[in-house]
Order: structure tokens, then C-alpha cells, then sequence
């Protein structure tokens, strides 16, 4: 994915990327229907034959832009740059629109990976995902992340195949 290919070293491998889950934007979709709605109402009640009625039309216009942009746009934006990726040695984690802020854990370092799954996110198949490290910084709190599960088990896997590439015994000479 071209998304997460600028992250990795000359070295990696990438194993899994994917961004927070659709239903994230669920409720902004909800309010962009309803500043469309209200907005359509306000057009078809204002008096556009009067002076005054052309000016409210065009504020109503530009307040539901705005509004659009505030109500959707710009959660869109954060969901789309929020972006989770594992590779074969790190857990990386980026997000910001303008900023952009991130967080790389090594695999080595990881100790415990846990996620919490409420009924309504099983139903919908993501989760919670909790990655404590062997690091004095706190752990890393992935939210709505797409299978949490089988997301868990490929950590883990990757973290089992990076401590034997670590702890490999030398090889003796014939």
C-alpha cells in the first residue's frame, strides 16, 4: 500500500496496514444529511423575491458549507490520515491533518497486547486494541481498529519471528 511504503526502512517488510473503522464516520455522515436538510428547508421557506430574502439565502448557503466542512470534511480527513501499520519489526502508528504526529513501538520491545471488543463493535468486527511496551513511555491505545483480533494474533506472530531472528545460535563452522 503506498500509504504505509514512505514508513518502512530498507529492511522491512510490511505485514498489515488499515485505518480506523468505516463506522467512525457514521455520525458525521448523520449530521452532513441533517445540515443538508435544514439547510433545503431554510432555502424553501426564505422570500427570495425581497432584497433581504436573497442576502439570508446566500448566508444559509455559506453557514451550510461551513458547516459541511466542519461536520464532515474535516473528520473525513482525520479518518483518512489516521493510518495503523505493522511490518516485521515495528507497530506504527500515524494520524494529523495538517500535523502530523506518530509513534513507533519495536516488536522486540512489546510485552502484552490486549484488545477490548464492546457487543456493538463485535457485531461490527473492530475493537480496542492495548500495546504495553518493556519502555518507560505509556503503552499504545489504537481505537476502532478492523479485526482487533486477528490483528492481535499477527502482532504476536511478529513478535515470536522478530525474538527468534534476535536470539538465533551462531552457526558453527563445518
Amino acid at each position: 500500500m503506498p500509504i504505509a511504503d514512505r514508513y518502512l526502512a530498507d529492511d522491512e517488510e510490511l505485514v498489515y496496514v488499515t485505518r480506523q473503522h468505516w463506522t467512525l464516520l457514521v455520525g458525521e455522515f448523520i449530521a452532513l444529511l441533517l445540515v443538508a436538510g435544514i439547510a433545503a428547508v431554510a432555502v424553501w421557506l426564505l422570500p427570495t423575491e425581497e432584497q433581504w430574502g436573497q442576502w439570508a439565502l446566500y448566508a444559509v448557503i455559506g453557514l451550510a458549507v461551513v458547516a459541511a466542512l466542519a461536520f464532515w470534511l474535516v473528520p473525513l480527513l482525520k479518518w483518512w490520515s489516521t493510518v495503523y501499520i505493522l511490518t516485521n519489526r515495528r507497530l506504527l502508528y500515524r494520524h494529523g491533518i495538517l500535523a502530523r504526529h506518530g509513534r513507533d513501538m519495536p516488536l522486540t520491545r512489546i510485552n502484552d497486547v490486549s484488545f477490548s471488543i464492546s457487543l456493538w463493535e463485535r457485531i461490527m468486527r473492530y475493537g480496542t486494541l492495548s500495546v504495553q511496551s518493556a519502555s518507560e513511555q505509556e503503552g499504545l491505545l489504537l481505537t476502532k481498529v478492523p479485526r482487533v483480533e486477528w490483528l492481535q494474533s499477527q502482532i504476536y506472530r511478529q513478535v515470536d519471528e522478530e525474538q527468534r531472528r534476535h536470539h538465533r545460535p551462531p552457526t558453527q563452522a563445518p
